[in-house]
């Protein structure tokens, strides 16, 4: 898989771990990953539209996280009610479904969580 021989979690041996990522490194060179040439439309994330960062803001980004939970939160609900009414939804797509929904939610929290803090200390630096 990766090339790097860990053993069990039990044993795992950190001097080890860094002999194999220098190896590996050495191996490959030092840039694993070629950085984006000067002016190059970078993508935040791998996707299939063509959308760039140049093209959104924070509130965009903000505004799909917020829709993206909500369609997960209802797609949860839908699996649901399928499933308590026989319409043939198995119980692991809903416990699929509810955990992914729980996940992206909890990380929309986390996220809304920072802001409200650094809100509030940039408001008392202020004053």
């Amino acid at each position: 898989m990766t090339g790097f021989d860990l053993g069990s979690i039990g044993g795992f041996d950190i001097g080890r771990f860094q002999k194999e990522v220098m190896r590996a490194m050495s191996e490959r060179g030092p840039n694993m990953i070629d950085p984006p040439k000067v002016g190059e439309n970078v993508p935040l994330r791998a996707s299939t539209t063509s959308e760039t960062v140049e093209g959104k803001g924070f509130d965009g980004f903000l505004g799909e996280a917020i829709d993206t939970v909500d369609s997960l939160q209802k797609d949860t609900q839908q699996k649901v009610r399928g499933m308590m009414l026989g319409e043939g939804v198995e119980l692991h797509d809903v416990m699929i479904a509810a955990n992914k929904s729980d996940m992206a939610f909890s990380l929309l929290l986390e996220v809304r969580n920072k802001l409200v803090d650094a809100w509030d200390k940039l408001s008392r630096s202020v004053m």
